[in-house]
């Protein structure tokens, strides 16, 4: 072989190296985004060892936490947060740090809009309000919403920022850091993984714009220890998972979420009331033997109601036929206290109320291939409804 073949085959080989290192960095990073999710692939992290060793506020701060899959308003389906709230409710914004639970990066902060998103027309909202994503590292991820005043580290890199407007940053936390503040109010709190994905979703695919739902799991699962004993205390559930839960769906039964035919899953078919054509028919997020009817159009607003008769809707499949459901608004008491009602009364033993008015009736038929026929009834027993009308719609899943 002369000197210039020589050559020329050692350049091939560095190219062929070249190549097939290349082509290894793309094919880990492939790798990597597939097994972090689509939420967790989008921001940088650091691959480390984590512990969940703080409160997500100071413990002597820490009033109550109420569980994962919580429905209110524009919160059609179950919530894929827990609710973190303070001792006090009356106190000036601003009051209570919100802390870290682990070492970690603040990689984005997002300002919320300066308009409430809902149907309710009695929210005041906070003079600041913050989203704020934190990478634990390479397979957990947090999301805080509803954080006001940022801490003077995330502020100094977030700088001004207007209402929708998000910036990318980079400010390394330890566990216990300060990252914000609240006054009386709660904030949210989801906690991702990327190694979990969530099996009571029939069509994961309908949630894609909000990528991070189907790795939902409970901040409960985090801890270890005494930290964990005196966090799950704060739960105004008491039965597994005190964490909450938010996928329901089982196959051929009325159980779980549903979309409106046409309307785009979760995303919507129009932005500024995505959650119309939603519908969830699931167990209470606080006492699961009580059935929610949660419904994105009733009579023009998001609803959520108590079933009367508490019937599962595990338990009704095609082979029911139509079944009716009667509904009371949904408000919680207590049976120490019958004086307790809302959605947000932060004590335990709370239960959906069935003595109030009745709101009137729905009406179900579940149907072949995760269809499922619906027709509201306001004001209506289940005595005066005797069958679908031309008002009916389709909804799947």
């Amino acid at each position: 072989m002369s000197q210039r073949q020589a050559g020329s085959h050692i350049v091939l080989i560095i190219v062929v190296l070249a190549v097939v290192v290349v082509a290894g960095l793309i094919g880990w990073r492939v790798w990597q985004s597939s097994t972090r999710g689509d939420f967790a692939s989008q921001y940088p992290c650091q691959d480390q060892n984590i512990a969940f060793t703080s409160p997500p506020l100071k413990m002597e701060d820490l009033g109550y936490i109420r569980p994962m899959g919580a429905m209110l308003d524009a919160h059609v389906t179950p919530t894929d947060h827990v609710y973190v709230g303070p001792v006090k409710t009356d106190v000036p914004d601003n009051t209570y740090p919100v802390l870290m639970p682990s070492d970690g990066k603040v990689v984005l902060v997002g300002r919320m809009p300066e308009e409430f998103v809902g149907d309710r027309k009695d929210v005041k909202l906070a003079q600041e309000d913050h989203r704020i994503v934190i990478t634990h590292n390479c397979r957990y991820s947090s999301i805080y919403i509803h954080v006001h005043k940022l801490s003077d580290a995330v502020k100094k890199q977030v700088g001004d920022i207007k209402p929708n407007e998000n910036k990318n940053i980079s400010v390394d936390l330890k566990a216990g850091d300060v990252v914000g503040y609240i006054g009386g109010s709660t904030f949210d709190w989801t906690l991702t993984d990327a190694q979990t994905k969530l099996t009571g979703y029939i069509t994961p695919d309908l949630y894609k714009n909000e990528s991070w739902k189907i790795n939902t799991i409970s901040p409960f699962d985090l801890y270890t220890g005494e930290l964990k004993s005196q966090m799950e205390a704060k739960s105004i559930r008491t039965v597994p998972p005190v964490g909450g839960k938010i996928d329901y769906d089982q196959p051929g039964k009325l159980i779980g979420n549903w979309f409106r035919s046409g309307t785009n899953g979760y995303a919507g078919a129009n932005r500024e009331r995505y959650w119309d054509g939603h519908l969830a028919v699931v167990p209470d997020y606080i006492d699961p033997t009580y059935s929610v009817v949660s419904i994105g159009n009733w009579q023009g607003a998001a609803q959520q109601f108590a079933v009367k008769d508490r019937t599962n809707p595990a338990n009704v499949s095609a082979q029911n036929g139509m079944v009716k459901f009667e509904l009371v608004k949904l408000n919680y008491i207590s049976d120490a206290d019958a004086g307790l009602q809302g959605n947000a009364t932060p004590t335990k033993g709370l239960h959906p109320s069935l003595d109030g008015a009745l709101a009137g009736t729905i009406a179900f038929q579940v149907e072949t291939g995760e269809k499922l026929k619906v027709e509201t009834f306001p004001g209506k027993s289940a005595a005066q409804v005797t069958g679908f009308t031309q008002a009916a719609q389709t909804y799947e899943r």
